[in-house]
């Protein structure tokens, strides 16, 4: 559950009192601001909080849930899934999610959403010193509740950083009986191709075959000119390349965003020069029918 950079450290009012901190020092120590309440009883370092990350955060409120909560609580869902490094179509959820091994008593609150499922000794395991659901039970449990679109995001994921295999992915469905939304994950899980490389990307192959466009090939390797080019999705016979463009892939450490723009622009001339046609989309194109207008156009002409 570590994250890049140095982590920020949960601080817990056991611990600092255990030291002989006394509540009126964490009283003070709040309202000077050296310190911020994760939650109640749990507390980290002002500056450090202030310059971590969404999941970093999320990581943090995950770890003071399990340390509140007592014995039998496994990190799950989305908030597992961020623990794994897997990445979320929607980001950090508003809520920890964690699961207990019975059959009710799920609740939601303010800071928690509690799942009450069976889990098998395969699907827990230790990670950085907390419960955490297996990579591959993860993906499960969020293609289950999950939308179609958002489960593929998770689970492309999961298959590019390889935290779980298919296979795995796919025992672990089956694990799930007759749950419900384990129909639309087993479609989910049949749609899965680790080769994409961002949420965009997965989104993008959800959008193609909603709209009934061929399945193009993902990050194949062209040459022009002795110069390799590998371009995000690509119909061959019909010599049309795919890019999508969430311009982060594109920004290298101390590149002005013009750089950038004058870099595209060369490797796509490049690339039409050959006699391919590039189509490039961006997050706003998803919306609507009118990027597959674009593709379906350039795949007949």
């Amino acid at each position: 559950m570590s994250d890049d950079g140095e982590a920020a450290e949960l601080i817990r009012r056991a611990d600092l009192l255990g030291r002989g901190v006394s509540d009126t020092e964490i009283r003070s120590a709040r309202r000077s601001g050296s310190i911020v309440a994760v939650r109640r009883g749990c507390f980290v370092d002002t500056r450090r909080f202030t310059d971590s990350t969404p999941e970093a955060r999320h990581l943090l409120a995950a770890r003071a849930a399990l340390a509140a909560g007592g014995p039998g609580l496994t990190l799950s869902h989305e908030s597992a899934a961020l623990a794994w490094g897997m990445s979320l179509w929607q980001g950090p959820p508003p809520v920890v999610h964690l699961t207990v091994d019975r059959p009710t008593g799920g609740r939601v609150d303010a800071v928690r959403h509690l799942h009450t499922h069976p889990l098998a000794d395969v699907d827990v395991v230790m990670r950085d010193g907390a419960r955490v659901t297996s990579a591959a039970r993860t993906v499960a449990d969020l293609a289950c509740a999950l939308s179609f679109e958002a489960a593929v995001c998770v689970g492309d994921s999961a298959l590019a950083c390889t935290t779980a295999s298919i296979d795995d992915i796919t025992e672990a469905i089956r694990g799930c009986g007759r749950r419900r939304g384990v129909a639309g994950a087993r479609r989910a899980a049949a749609f899965l191709d680790g080769r994409s490389e961002s949420v965009g990307e997965s989104r993008s192959r959800v959008y193609l075959d909603r709209h009934g466009l061929p399945a193009p090939e993902l990050q194949i390797e062209i040459v022009i000119d002795g110069r390799t080019y590998r371009p995000d999705f690509l119909w061959e016979d019909q010599r049309v390349l795919g890019e999508f463009d969430g311009m982060v892939k594109y920004t290298r450490s101390g590149e002005s965003a013009n750089a950038v723009v004058i870099r595209e622009k060369l490797r796509e001339d490049a690339l039409r020069a050959a006699g391919w046609i590039v189509v490039r989309w961006t997050w706003a194109d998803l919306v609507d029918g009118r990027l597959a207008q674009r593709i379906r156009a350039a795949l007949s002409a």
